[in-house]
């Protein structure tokens, strides 16, 4: 699993930082559904919806935001869903800072991974959990053929941390197959060692297998050109922004963000990676009687 330092080293840049290139409202920093948005901030707003829906999240649940980022999915089920309680989990002490500045109602956060974050008496009726399974595994941890076991890890977790109803409402990004040229084999290497480290994709056999007897899948979409399209309008602010960057934060942390933004759009367009969007239920135990 990717570490503290991992997470801090791409993430804790500067809370501000972000906010130059990602939406204004809810700084949701992962891919957007853009089906009949026409802004970056409808599409956004369109995504957190459909993960909700995914959750089958209720007012009054209780629900937790594994990977919670900057909180922007809890602030829109904090708005949407005004009796409900969430709490984030994020390895970022910078977001978990950012959250707990905005003093929303009925919402908590702190900087702690799902493996150390024991299960108790309260239990959640919804889990949400968006493009951080991405983190669960490292590079190494597939090399040895570990990741299933991870991922299970995880599903299990869920398990004892939820109700015997709540569902999971999960996004994450997927590989598809090998490169096909080294331009892909360049881009996958650099955004898994120089943006992301100590994270890795897994596959959607990957996660099938881990779900067996746990999870049955309710509902899947795969957008990831969708990723395409958030990834340009997240290049365009940060191109405009660049005076701003550049002075703040020097001119080679901008030109780093626009290289990887650059190298995920190109793995997303080619369809080398992949996003989707998946609604889990526990599954029941099948018994057949003669």
């Amino acid at each position: 699993m990717a570490t503290q330092q991992d997470i801090e080293a791409h993430y804790d840049v500067d809370n501000d930082f972000f906010s130059l290139f990602l939406d204004e409202k809810y700084r949701v920093y992962t891919c957007a559904v853009w089906d009949n948005a026409t802004n970056l901030q409808q599409a956004q707003e369109a995504k957190l919806a459909r993960i909700c829906k995914f959750a089958n999240l209720k007012d009054g649940d209780n629900v937790i935001d594994v990977g919670c980022g900057w909180g922007g999915l809890m602030k829109y089920i904090s708005e949407n869903f005004p009796k409900a309680n969430v709490h984030g989990l994020t390895l970022s002490p910078k977001q978990s800072e950012h959250i707990k500045s905005i003093n929303m109602d009925r919402v908590t956060a702190e900087t702690r991974s799902w493996e150390h974050y024991p299960p108790n008496d309260k239990k959640f009726d919804a889990i949400v959990s968006v493009c951080a399974l991405e983190h669960f595994a490292t590079v190494e941890d597939q090399s040895k053929s570990l990741q299933r076991e991870i991922y299970k890890s995880f599903f299990d977790w869920c398990l004892e941390v939820s109700t015997d109803e709540a569902q999971i409402g999960l996004q994450t990004i997927i590989i598809t197959r090998p490169p096909n040229n080294i331009t892909e084999l360049r881009d996958s290497r650099f955004l898994l060692e120089k943006v992301f480290p100590g994270s890795a994709l897994s596959s959607i056999s990957d996660i099938q297998a881990a779900i067996v007897d746990k999870y049955e899948i309710s509902t899947a979409t795969r957008i990831g050109k969708d990723y395409v399209r958030t990834l340009n309008a997240w290049k365009s602010n940060l191109e405009s922004a660049n005076s701003v960057v550049s002075k703040r934060y020097g001119q080679d942390v901008y030109e780093h963000h626009i290289q990887y933004l650059d190298a995920a759009r190109r793995c997303f367009e080619t369809e080398y990676t992949d996003l989707y969007q998946i609604s889990l239920k526990r599954a029941k135990p099948i018994r057949v009687f003669l």
